[in-house]
């Protein structure tokens, strides 16, 4: 992945030995190791079978260079109703632009050498995890006491900002919820400029937590977005995670399960809308260890014009495992002939007493709801909207907050034809 040779350094491996001198050197230096040695993947790895990096491959990334965040930028991105807003600026901290950051919070910059990362999922064998981890530098760690509660969702923001170079960058969020603990976090990734960002999200659960997650994907379109999600629970408890895809280039999510308590459910859903070349990438998997664990998935895309997603997951009962509940859909609506979409649902069971289900459909505007709303009146373009927006609501309506599901809605609205001619009424949540 690196072309540094003995006359030619590469930044980011300098970038790194800088980072080691102040934090974490043997980890840094392990996962820099093992970037090095994954290599950058190509088709020809059955991980990014279906994920064309080459030209993210032959671009320059530089260390992100120190920047802040202005109101004008941070304004479209706010969600009301949420609490505390943490706003990171290329993988560092912006004072000045955060607000309400409550005692459960604490920034990762000052605390590293004593955080043990990764955790939950270690991700050895992909690349972007690794250097993830070997650039790590801010951050936040979430830990809510035994029966505790958030009273409101906490708000993190990333912008990316460059100097006229292409720029990579890092944050590392990490959730621990203790005993019947409960919090709702919300991340938004944005900005225009050429990026390469790999945010990583850990969430330990302990007995009967409570957790609710969205990652929001808003970037332009020259940000390649490589990140991953890990969870780890324990009996009886609930994780709720939905990774929202409406900008970027190439998006691309890693997402790890493992409900190691009795009774852990788990709701891991994703939806992406796609935009002239954009490609969504989602690689899953769900481990249940324990007895009478559920979980569900569900992944959904609109694809306009060249724009494709890939979706490869597995659902994976472990021996013992008896009374497993799992369902796994994939569901992708083309909205041209030039679109395309991709989707491999797998199962490994070696349980007894398990009921598991998987499906995935690739499929066009119904021609008969089409002409039902054609019939009575309904502009093509707004009946192929409404249409469109009716596939995408059932993933939307899951968003934990309200106020999110109303951001969400505007920006998928305005990428679809017709749909200015929709009211209020007909896209309430």
């Amino acid at each position: 992945m690196c072309s540094k040779t003995l006359d030619q350094a590469c930044p980011l491996c300098d970038a790194i030995e800088v980072l080691a001198e102040r934090s974490m050197r043997e980890r840094r230096m392990e996962a820099c190791e093992r970037w090095h040695n994954i290599g950058w993947p190509s088709r020809r790895s059955e991980a990014f079978r279906y994920c064309n990096l080459k030209p993210a491959a032959e671009t320059a990334w530089q260390p992100a260079p120190n920047a802040s965040a202005e109101a004008s930028e941070l304004e479209p991105l706010s969600i009301p109703g949420t609490g505390a807003r943490l706003v990171f600026v290329n993988g560092r901290f912006d004072a000045d632009a955060s607000a309400a950051i409550p005692s459960e919070v604490q920034l990762l910059s000052s605390i590293l050498n004593e955080t043990e990362l990764d955790r939950v999922a270690k991700f050895d064998d992909d690349p972007f995890a690794q250097l993830s981890t070997a650039m790590v530098e801010d951050g936040v760690l979430i830990e809510i006491p035994d029966g505790q509660e958030l009273a409101e969702p906490i708000h993190i923001v990333h912008l990316s900002k460059a100097n006229g170079e292409p720029i990579a960058s890092t944050l590392r969020v990490i959730i621990r919820l203790g005993r019947d603990a409960k919090a709702c976090v919300l991340e938004t990734w944005a900005g225009d400029c050429p990026a390469l960002v790999m945010p990583m999200t850990e969430v330990e659960l302990d007995e009967n937590a409570h957790c609710d997650h969205a990652r929001l994907v808003e970037h332009g379109d020259g940000v390649w977005h490589m990140g991953g999600v890990a969870s780890r629970q324990g009996a009886g408890s609930t994780f709720e995670s939905v990774v929202l895809t409406v900008g970027g280039h190439t998006v691309r999510t890693i997402a790890h399960s493992s409900l190691d308590g009795e009774g852990a459910h788990a709701a891991v859903r994703g939806f992406g809308i796609g935009d002239e070349h954009r490609h969504i990438d989602s690689r899953l998997r769900v481990d249940h260890m324990s007895p009478n664990c559920t979980s569900r998935e569900i992944f959904k895309h609109l694809l306009p014009d060249h724009s494709t997603s890939a979706f490869t997951a597995r659902i994976y009962v472990n021996e013992g495992a008896h009374g497993t509940d799992a369902v796994q859909t994939s569901r992708n609506l083309l909205l041209s002939d030039t679109a395309k979409a991709w989707s491999r649902p797998e199962l490994e069971i070696y349980a007894d007493d398990v009921k598991c289900t998987h499906g995935a459909t690739t499929g066009e505007i119904d021609p008969g709801g089409l002409f039902y709303l054609r019939a009575r009146g309904v502009p093509e373009a707004t009946a192929r909207a409404l249409l469109a927006w009716a596939f995408a609501a059932e993933v939307i309506n899951e968003v934990p907050v309200e106020s999110l599901r109303t951001h969400l809605a505007s920006r998928i609205l305005a990428q679809l034809p017709g749909a200015e001619a929709l009211d209020e009424g007909v896209v309430s949540l």
